[in-house]
């Protein structure tokens, strides 16, 4: 499986879309996606928008972490939206929402 990632960014806030499946995989490619928008010095909000995710590993979720401690270290929130609940069980079993908001 892959997943797909498409980034607008408007202003401060940048509004990233997946779809697809989170898994080992599709791990690099999503962090290559988002690098550019990590290192945007006006975006200062980052909206995961996770409707379009069918399913995540839970290796996902470790590297969900990392991102969070990486935009932090460069000034900027992090947030998910829209997962389904699958998807969202995963992510408060694995503590996520103690790093990054999760709505």
């Amino acid at each position: 499986m892959s997943i797909s990632v498409s980034v607008q960014a408007n202003g401060p806030q940048a509004s990233v879309t997946l779809r697809g499946t989170l898994d080992s995989m599709s791990q690099a490619m999503l962090k290559q996606q988002l690098e550019p928008v990590l290192a945007n010095g006006s975006v200062s909000q980052i909206r995961l928008d996770f409707s379009g995710v069918q399913s995540m590993e839970a290796a996902s979720a470790g590297m969900l972490m990392m991102l969070s401690h990486t935009a932090k270290a460069r000034n900027k929130a992090i947030g998910i939206v829209n997962a389904n609940a699958a998807v969202l069980a995963l992510m408060h079993k694995a503590n996520l929402g103690k790093v990054l908001s999760i709505q």
